[in-house]
């Protein structure tokens, strides 16, 4: 499996970018604060729905986006498996209400169909090694759990419904 093509729109620090990636090896590199960051954060994100730097996905969308109508990002891919090609999409919007308020609204898409989230995991397979995931070696149980259910999410989508399931259940 390798993502074979990626587009980014007013994602983070990129207004556009679209990218094609082949079957080998890359390295990305460049000067601080240049998208090398935001760039695998984007590739994480279409892999799991969710960033690893921050809980609020309102903080994605590029800062240009702030007066827009409609702020929104998009995230798209071309991930090439044995199971063919497969159009892997995100998008992040803000809707206005007329009376002020807002409501955010995230989709993700596969094929052009609109799914459940948890039906997107496991579709891109990332494994991303951060500094502070040093953790699962040296800090508590917790941190080791939370790393293998997001890798176990990806690989079995019954666990990512079971887990799912279970986060929901427990404060009852």
């Amino acid at each position: 499996m390798y993502l074979e093509y990626l587009s980014l729109t007013y994602f983070r620090n990129y207004a556009r970018l679209e990218l094609s990636l082949p079957d080998q090896p890359i390295v990305i590199y460049g000067a601080n604060a240049q998208g090398k960051t935001s760039l695998l954060e984007a590739i994480y994100y279409l892999a799991t729905a969710k960033s690893p730097y921050t809980s609020s996905d309102r903080q994605l969308l590029h800062w240009c986006t702030e007066d827009d109508p409609l702020p929104y990002a998009r995230l798209s891919a071309e991930v090439n498996s044995r199971r063919g090609i497969t159009r892997l999409e995100a998008t992040l919007m803000i809707e206005r209400a007329p009376d002020g308020t807002q409501r955010f609204r995230k989709t993700m898409r596969v094929n052009g169909v609109d799914k459940r989230i948890m039906d997107t995991v496991g579709i891109l397979n990332v494994v991303l090694f951060l500094p502070r995931d040093l953790t699962l070696v040296e800090g508590a149980p917790a941190d080791r759990r939370r790393f293998m259910d997001v890798t176990l999410s990806q690989v079995e989508p019954e666990y990512a419904a079971a887990l799912d399931k279970y986060d929901k259940t427990l404060p009852q």
